[in-house]
């Protein structure tokens, strides 16, 4: 980083996708059960206005939520860089980088959590790190019930909203042979 880079600080907190429930799919990038921030996050627009930041991505990341009866809520994407002369560092505190969350009762495992700059070099999970831009991938939630088991309605509605697993998820030749 520049001697001369000003620095700046904001807080924010990003979501993953919940878990499906037996009978609900799970909410796509929703700080759900803990309400942080009123389960809303800051709009990109309020958050680049009052500080130096740039937020180049924000968005739901498909095929991130686990297969199942009932499907996992889908992470998202967050790509976030520096105003030019501003310093960039994030203080990382995620989970699910290691170890995504397991399915239950034959539900497939969500999407881990990435992160990585903007060459896309992998950074830590935990702590203080620099980077010009940073593209993070919040996780997808897991899957409940046997994916040959979604009501083809459900898996319908998916393919039109493009939030399937079609292209990541061993799960799509269940879910296409109920179509």
């Amino acid at each position: 980083m520049s001697a001369d880079a000003r620095r700046f600080e904001v807080l924010t907190f990003n979501s993953g996708g919940s878990g499906a429930r037996p009978e609900f799919d799970g909410l796509n990038a929703t700080a759900f059960p803990s309400g942080v921030s009123g389960v809303m996050t800051m709009p990109i627009e309020a958050t680049e206005h009052a500080c130096p930041v740039i937020i180049w991505r924000k968005e739901l990341r498909l095929d991130s939520g686990g297969a199942g009866k009932t499907r996992g809520g889908l992470g998202q994407y967050m790509e976030v860089g520096a105003m030019e002369g501003y310093e960039f560092d994030i203080q990382a505190m995620f989970d699910r980088v290691d170890h995504p969350v397991r399915g239950w009762r034959g539900g497939m495992a969500g999407a881990r959590t990435t992160i990585a700059r903007d060459d896309r070099s992998a950074m830590n999970g935990k702590g203080k790190q620099f980077g010009r831009r940073v593209v993070m991938a919040f996780p997808g939630g897991a899957g409940y019930g046997d994916p040959s088991e979604r009501p083809k309605e459900h898996v319908l509605r998916d393919l039109a909203l493009d939030t399937s697993q079609r292209r990541l998820q061993p799960a799509h030749t269940a879910y296409l042979q109920k179509t």
